[in-house]
């Protein structure tokens, strides 16, 4: 028998950071599961990092297909924060691809 894997994903957008007083750079995790039906701040999640990329699971979702798929672009930051503004755009895009939109 022939199995197909699934295609994986492709990538949600950058990981974004700031700087603390120290000038440390922040990782700045997505607020909201990438369906926007969960706080992650209220619910369980995972980011994991790992080639490139850090991948963020609502725990509460349990589908793959609601991870959020971030570039790395720099080296990865010791600490992270949560943050719903700096994704809000990403989210508003996938919700007009969902119903047929094209973004523009």
């Amino acid at each position: 028998m022939d199995r197909q894997l699934p295609e994986p994903s492709r990538m949600d957008g950058e990981l974004t950071h700031r700087y603390d007083s120290a000038g440390r750079p922040v990782a700045l995790l997505p607020a909201r599961c990438k369906l926007g039906r969960h706080t992650l701040g209220h619910s369980r999640f995972r980011a994991v990092v790992r080639d490139g990329e850090v991948r963020i699971s609502c725990l509460a979702c349990a589908t793959d297909n609601a991870s959020w798929r971030l570039a790395v672009t720099t080296t990865a930051p010791d600490s992270a924060e949560l943050s719903d503004e700096r994704y809000f755009e990403l989210r508003a895009q996938r919700a007009l691809t969902a119903v047929g939109g094209d973004g523009a």
